[in-house]
């Protein structure tokens, strides 16, 4: 095969990709602009800003997580079933468009409120549309490097607003993040719908044709057990239709007890528990209060959440490589290890401090370097990976609307918790509470999770989902395929 052949559909892949990315920065862009919102926004008279408005313009961005994540997730799968995976993500960077203006243009709190709001609902879009994207539109071999590089844009994200909102004033600022808003749209209004979503609506000609744009003529076999299993479906979908009230209702039962429904359902809400307390919001959120209380009042913040910021793109950038040449499971073990190992070295430095035993800058800061690598590099991208994997056809809208809904509670427990578990129990405390939490759930993953990697999406639904349902479901075995 000639090196052009192989270098045109990965350059495809490369821009379908690159619009889901951009929306993925959208969360680090809207995360990281509250540090940079609240003191100009206190400087400026006419905000009327207090303590009561401060706190809900800093907890909103954790709140909306929740409150605005319900009516995207709800909205969500009706969008991706019924229109596509891509105009799901097109809607969400419309709205986060129309949020990004309003803040450009807001004259008081009430419209940043609001505007913070809409975002949450965009986030929740792409968040549900964005894991389902990268694996459809890309092959196995590079799937696991188009998601480590998904949330090297997120760390990228907040980042640069931090970049950016040192020189600009605020508004300044949401333009800049407006510009990236729409650049998101552009590249996703040029980008093809994907092929599973068009095998599964019988658009099969458009399937095949949009394949061989992304993928060439190589994975030939990928592209026909997808069409097969699209036909199939569409058989059972139309005797479904033909069912009684009663039938449907003992149908949707049934396929709440079976295997490859509620088994990578467990997974991925364990997976999720990983990603979200791991260390990433926190560091995020209360990066000056946790340098100051691990390093000491006299340090110089700026430059040391720079060096923070710094260090997770670089970590992210370490990610690719590992996660291309390592299976999930054994990178789950390590990576996912190491940030238990790093919560735990933090709080028995974190006690010794406080008891006035022991400090060290070198050490303190090390030990804190080392837990930003940790997720960086190992929980935030492994759990994007793992996430586009794992979920059967047949459920993913569903059971990514349950995962997305549980991660928005997590974060905004999380969030809310993290200052009063400070003054209940001290910065050890937290941080081994912490590390018992992440070992329960990598415990639980560990144990679950099957072995995904360089297999195609179909493989692994036939081989780990599928045929452990049909030992216990007669009626699949029944199915006989259609040929199109």
């Amino acid at each position: 095969m000639s090196l052009k052949s192989k270098l045109v559909p990965l350059i495809r892949q490369c821009l379908v990709t690159g619009g889901v990315s951009l929306g993925v920065m959208e969360h680090g862009l809207v995360l990281g602009f509250t540090a940079i919102l609240l003191p100009q926004l206190r400087q400026n008279p006419k905000m009327n800003m207090n303590i009561y408005i401060e706190s809900w313009i800093a907890s909103i961005n954790g709140l909306s997580f929740f409150c605005s994540f319900f009516p995207g997730v709800i909205i969500g799968p009706f969008i991706m079933r019924k229109y596509g995976r891509r105009k799901a993500n097109l809607v969400s960077a419309i709205i986060m468009i129309i949020a990004w203006s309003c803040i450009f243009a807001a004259s008081d709190v009430n419209l940043i409120l609001t505007s913070r709001f809409l975002q949450g609902v965009a986030l929740g879009l792409s968040s549900m549309s964005a894991s389902v994207l990268i694996g459809e539109y890309t092959t196995p071999k590079y799937r696991g490097a188009f998601l480590s590089v998904m949330t090297l844009t997120m760390l990228l994200g907040g980042l640069i607003v931090h970049m950016i909102g040192s020189f600009l004033i605020w508004n300044q600022t949401a333009l800049f993040c407006l510009s990236i808003a729409v650049l998101d749209a552009i590249i996703i209004t040029i980008s093809p719908e994907t092929p599973v979503f068009l095998a599964t609506n019988a658009r099969y000609d458009e399937c095949r044709k949009v394949f061989h744009w992304l993928r060439g003529f190589d994975e030939e076999d990928e592209l026909d057990a997808m069409i097969k299993a699209a036909v199939i479906k569409k058989s059972m979908k139309c005797e479904s239709n033909k069912s009684s009230l009663k039938d449907k209702v003992l149908h949707v039962i049934s396929f709440l007890k079976r295997p490859d429904f509620y088994k990578p359902l467990i997974i991925m809400l364990h997976l999720d528990i990983i990603e979200l307390w791991c260390g990433y919001m926190i560091i995020e959120t209360y990066a000056i209060d946790i340098l100051t209380m691990l390093l000491g009042d006299d340090i110089n913040v700026p430059t040391n959440i720079m060096i923070i910021g710094v260090l997770r793109i670089v970590s992210c950038l370490c990610a690719i490589p590992i996660h291309t040449k390592i299976k999930r499971c054994t990178a789950l073990k390590l990576l996912i290890g190491l940030n238990v190992l790093s919560y735990m070295f933090l709080s028995g430095y974190a006690y010794l401090k406080e008891q006035h035993l022991f400090k060290d800058f070198i050490v303190g800061s090390s030990l804190l370097y080392l837990l930003v690598f940790s997720f960086s590099a190992g929980s935030i991208p492994l759990v994007c990976t793992v996430s586009s994997e794992i979920f059967p056809l047949e459920y993913k809208e569903v059971s990514t609307m349950i995962t997305t809904l549980f991660a928005s509670l997590n974060i905004t427990l999380k969030i809310k918790t993290f200052p009063y578990l400070i003054e209940a129990i001290g910065m050890y405390g937290t941080f081994l509470m912490y590390a018992i939490l992440l070992t329960y759930a990598l415990i639980v993953t560990y144990c679950m999770l099957p072995e995904t990697k360089d297999k195609t999406l179909q493989n692994i639904e036939e081989e780990y989902w599928i045929k452990p349902s049909q030992d216990t479901n007669s009626q699949n075995d029944e199915l006989t395929p259609i040929k199109v």
